[in-house]
């Protein structure tokens, strides 16, 4: 079985890509790897020259990744007929999901199947302080760790989710190549396998790390992408109408998975309802205010309980209400779609630095509810102590306030968390994390305090090093890397902390740094089992 590795990049940087091509090459069994590379960059191909990477770029950029993955195999097609062996399974990886070693051999023995298409594995994130991280798994955990798993049953099965996955070219070709049809091509793609009879499987376990969004404003873009491709796909091909070729199972997968994205119009709805009680004097509630407050209370602690447990503790409620208000903007855009029909683009989520460190603006909609519902909350507050001219009665204003107030904490936790400079754009060109380990730089011992994809930082003994050149820095598990001291500076306690980079295009100095963050060696990091990379320390610098 031939196998060629697929990474499709447009404009990430150097820190983003290396680790992802470096890690892809050093797989096994023996493979190749392919860059798509839509931004034509001279130095990805000199990069991939070095790493070992066969570069593809196109001269029409058409149809975004679906057309640059649509490329590959049409060339894989002319190639196969001028002679060369075919390719039986192409490997789909983001430019930013770096594969851990098993990542082929663990999944490959699906395909002794016949019938199998696709291979999903589950998307985990590196970047610890990520716009949705809740300190368990990050909000796509409950996608990946819950809803996946189930739908490993007869008549059911994953969709593609774009990466980390493996699909079977003999399938590709049968439905046309990668669907273009939407911006979700993943998904869509997954239907016509489903309406030719294939087969999908979710293979649970994490075999690449990748980058989440880091901001809001990068959170919201991928959000309203996959959510106004859903509503594409949705009318595209009609789900509300049975179809013979799926399953009840898969009915409702697809149908419940598009018209998910339309919850923030029930959400919207959820906020817009105890504002028109209040505001009307609607008798909404016979009970008195302490009756209502005390059955409310046992009523939510329930609900949160038991949708905790269903969810299988892959859930942090904070965090959960917080993101949820995002759900209103894309829900908008997605009904609006539904009624404009616009064509739509595919938007790359950006990666890598910003320019400037700015925090992230909420959107207007979200500014418009909080003075709504503060405006109502203190004149409904002001209405029952007799301030001001008020019909509603007590039962039925505690019954909306309640709701009121509880939309409010929700809108003002989404509002925090989305200006939050934990959350603002970073001029950083890498994540950092905290790895704190003894090394040598140049033969002179000392602790590594963080390091990246860019350099690290080191702490060595009184005037250890000089304050600049070039230096070896030795990690454990016998990595040796050539880097250039950036600055030196003395601490409180005499000591000195360098600041390292690796040098441009030093691309050598970039594949054994990629490989020793993310292919760790066995005990090179105490208490790290083996197989777990060092990004995947939750410490980030």
């Amino acid at each position: 079985m031939k196998v060629a590795v697929l990474i499709p990049t447009y404009n990430e940087p150097v820190e983003v890509l290396a680790p992802t091509i470096a890690a892809a090459c050093a797989l096994q069994p023996r493979h190749e790897t392919w860059v798509l590379d839509d931004g034509s960059r001279p130095w990805v191909a000199e990069m991939c020259a070095s790493f070992g990477a066969r570069v593809v770029t196109r001269a029409e950029h058409d149809h975004a990744k679906a057309g640059n993955m649509n490329h590959a195999l049409d060339l894989m097609a002319a190639e196969e007929a001028a002679g060369k062996d075919p390719i039986d399974v192409i490997a789909v990886l983001d430019c930013d999901h770096v594969p851990l070693p098993t990542f082929l051999t663990a999944t490959l023995g699906w395909f002794a199947d016949e019938e199998i298409a696709l291979i999903q594995g589950p998307q985990a994130f590196y970047n610890s302080g990520a716009f949705d991280d809740d300190g368990i798994s990050g909000e796509q955990g409950l996608f990946f760790n819950v809803l996946m798993p189930s739908r490993n049953v007869p008549g059911a099965g994953p969709f593609w989710c774009g990466s980390t996955s493996l699909l079977r070219i003999k399938a590709l070709r049968e439905v046309g190549g990668v669907a273009t049809e939407t911006i979700t091509e993943d998904m869509h793609t997954t239907l016509k396998l489903i309406r030719l009879g294939w087969k999908t499987v979710y293979h649970h376990q994490t075999l690449a790390v990748g980058l989440a969004p880091a901001t809001a404003d990068q959170y919201l873009l991928q959000r309203r992408r996959w959510g106004m491709g859903a509503m594409q796909i949705l009318t595209y091909e009609r789900l509300w109408a049975a179809k013979s070729w799926m399953t009840w199972r898969n009915f409702h997968e697809y149908i419940n998975g598009t018209l998910w994205w339309l919850e923030g119009i029930a959400t919207l709805i959820a906020f817009i309802i105890p504002m028109a009680v209040m505001v009307s004097g609607a008798q909404t509630s016979t009970a008195g205010p302490v009756e209502f407050t005390l059955a409310f209370a046992a009523m939510f602690w329930v609900r949160l309980w038991g949708a905790k447990r269903l969810m299988r503790h892959q859930i942090h409620w904070p965090t959960a209400f917080a993101l949820r208000i995002f759900r209103v903007p894309v829900g908008m855009a997605c009904l609006w779609w539904l009624v404009s029909r616009k064509s739509l683009e595919f938007q790359v989520t950006p990666k890598g630095a910003a320019e400037l460190r700015l925090r992230g603006r909420a959107p207007r909609i979200l500014i418009v509810l909080i003075v709504i519902v503060g405006a109502i909350i203190l004149y409904a507050t002001a209405g029952v102590l007799g301030w001001v001219p008020w019909r509603t009665s007590p039962g039925s204003t505690i019954a909306a306030g309640v709701w009121l107030v509880l939309a409010g904490v929700v809108l003002v936790l989404g509002t925090l968390r989305i200006r939050a400079a934990e959350f603002a754009t970073s001029r950083r060109s890498a994540h950092r994390v905290t790895v704190k380990v003894p090394v040598t730089v140049s033969g002179v011992p000392g602790q590594l305090l963080d390091i990246s994809m860019g350099g690290a930082a080191v702490r060595v003994g009184a005037d250890a090093l000089p304050e600049s050149g070039r230096v070896l820095l030795e990690l454990p598990g016998d990595a040796r890397i050539p880097l250039d001291i950036v600055r030196v500076w003395s601490s409180s306690k005499g000591e000195y902390t360098a600041s390292l980079r690796v040098r441009d295009r030093d691309w050598e100095a970039y594949r054994r740094l990629s490989l020793w963050l993310f292919h760790t060696p066995d005990n090179a990091l105490p208490g790290f089992p083996p197989g777990v990379p060092a990004v995947a320390t939750r410490e980030s610098a």
